[in-house]
């Protein structure tokens, strides 16, 4: 829990902070989630976080129960020491800042990842509603598209992955999940019509700076997004 005292903290270095959003990226690429909070709880010790920091560091946390849950070398009671530790993070940040859309996302993901789908939407939506009033609209629609997906509502869950898709129809991830959602459902005529555009996202995305030196194509991330576009690409239209 969030108990150190911020006065006690060193201020960051140039340095720090590249390292830190370097660990970040090499572990949700690797799914290294173990060995970047490890890293991201030493700095936190010694150095004072901003809001975007601690939530990197609580959506590391989820993460790792995310893909971890329901594998057997993850005990139960693990699996709610994070998922509180995440919560934990999240709430601190909303309490210094109420409109903070990345804590109202996390905490959503949270209830998420506990199966409460109900309450998951009523953060993820409140987190939607602030997005949309920022200069540059931000993702959020496709969390709550993945809720109802989950749900089993796919009408809605089609309908919120349609309308990040009209308001980022150049952003890969924008693109790729729902490519991916067609994919999932069966519907490899409507998944054929979404992969050009992936595939070119694709490749644009991980030539960006930001990814050197992360080893994003050794991944297994990316390995199974290009593996995806492929059985796709092959496979016969299904309706």
């Amino acid at each position: 829990m969030i108990t150190a005292n911020r006065r006690t903290k060193k201020t960051q270095t140039k340095k720090v902070e590249a390292y830190l959003y370097k660990v970040k990226g090499v572990a949700l690429s690797n799914n290294r989630y173990r060995w970047g909070v490890d890293v991201f709880e030493k700095y936190r010790r010694n150095y004072i976080f901003s809001d975007n920091q601690l939530y990197s560091l609580g959506l590391l946390y989820d993460h790792l129960v995310m893909f971890n849950e329901y594998k057997k070398n993850m005990k139960r009671e693990k699996v709610k020491e994070y998922l509180k530790e995440a919560e934990s993070i999240y709430q601190s940040i909303l309490k210094r800042n109420p409109k903070s859309h990345m804590a109202l996302y996390g905490i959503g993901r949270v209830w998420s990842i506990r199966g409460n789908y109900k309450k998951a939407l009523l953060y993820q939506k409140r987190a939607y509603r602030l997005m949309q009033k920022l200069p540059r609209k931000e993702k959020g629609a496709l969390a709550i598209g993945a809720l109802y997906e989950k749900k089993c509502d796919y009408k809605k869950a089609e309908e919120w992955y349609k309308k990040e898709f009209s308001n980022l129809k150049n952003d890969f991830g924008t693109t790729l999940n729902l490519f991916l959602f067609y994919k999932r459902r069966g519907n490899y005529n409507k998944a054929q019509l979404y992969r050009p555009k992936a595939k070119h996202l694709f490749k644009k995305e991980f030539k960006r700076e930001t990814y050197r030196g992360l080893g994003i194509r050794k991944s297994k991330f990316f390995k199974g997004l290009s593996k995806q576009l492929k059985e796709v690409k092959k496979a016969k239209g299904s309706g």
